[in-house]
């Protein structure tokens, strides 16, 4: 199969398109025919030589696709199945023709793979971030990044949870942020002003999901760090507060689905920016990287 393989940890121009082996499905596996993958800023982390992967790698850590074979003990799909989800292997990733995945669900009719792909990892973060700040119907949310993936999930959740949503976007996103059914507001100098402004009543919690050092702006919003959390500051720690990450043990299908089934009734938006074929994975990750992507950027294999 082709894929973009990295054999030298580096630069975007470490993802070249090659000729490797077709994977087999273990117990409990699928052989996914990826239809499309998202690329996120954790894999552009990867690529340069984070997290130590051992060369040579595949890296995609989201697909949408068709199911191709079956593992043994597999139940409640057949090949030929739509299905969005996370490739089990961090080094045999969703940049390629195929891949192996045993946690996913069904991509409803009327919702597109580009779709799909472009919610796993936006739709299951945002949502478990969420969770954590114990929201009720009535009260503020403010969640920084509300343009990007995270974002604008997160504001999708909590808005069809009853919450009011104040979210803060560069300046060509807010009136995306506001069709989302959020208070947009501008980064920059001033934003605890405007915030305060814009949620007179302040602000009962925070989800920051851009890791831009918001941090102490949310919590002097918040009025402390209690009911503050990231999605996307390491450094979370030095100011209390929790970074909340996914990995393989808290990944949650269910989420998921319950965004591409809102896709598929028109109730929930998925903004794309770049469609680009796997040859120009290296590309993808150069538009990554000078953050003004204006939607989620998909690979097509």
């Amino acid at each position: 199969m082709r894929a973009a393989v990295i054999t030298v940890f580096g630069d975007p121009s470490a993802l070249k398109e090659a000729d490797v082996d077709t994977p087999s499905p273990g117990r409990g596996q699928v052989l996914v025919r990826v239809r499309a993958a998202g690329v996120n800023p954790i894999e552009a982390k990867v690529r340069a030589g984070a997290f130590g992967l051992p060369a040579p790698a595949v890296i995609g850590f989201e697909f949408a696709g068709v199911v191709e074979a079956l593992g043994d003990g597999v139940v409640g799909v057949q090949p030929g199945d739509r299905i969005a989800g996370w490739p089990d292997s961090p080094a045999q990733g969703s940049y390629a023709e195929y891949t192996l995945s045993s946690n996913y669900t069904s991509i409803p009719d009327g919702v597109t793979f580009e779709q799909a792909a472009a919610t796993v990892i936006g739709a299951d973060n945002a949502a478990r971030g969420l969770s954590e700040l114990h929201l009720r119907a009535g009260e503020t949310l403010l969640v920084t990044g509300a343009s990007g993936a995270l974002g604008s999930a997160a504001v999708q959740f909590a808005r069809l949870a009853g919450v009011t949503v104040i979210g803060v976007a560069g300046p060509s996103s807010l009136p995306f942020v506001e069709g989302l059914g959020a208070t947009a507001v501008e980064y920059g100098d001033g934003l605890v002003e405007r915030v305060r402004a814009a949620a007179p009543q302040g602000i009962d919690a925070v989800l920051d999901t851009a890791g831009r050092g918001l941090l102490p702006a949310a919590i002097e919003l918040r009025g402390g760090n209690e009911r503050v959390v990231t999605l996307a500051d390491a450094v979370a720690d030095r100011y209390g507060v929790p970074f909340s990450y996914g990995n393989e043990s808290n990944r949650n299908s269910a989420y998921v689905h319950d965004a591409l089934e809102r896709i598929a009734a028109g109730e929930w938006v998925t903004r794309i920016g770049h469609t680009l074929p796997l040859a120009q994975a290296s590309e993808a990750h150069r538009i990554l990287e000078t953050g003004h992507t204006s939607g989620k950027i998909i690979l097509t294999p």
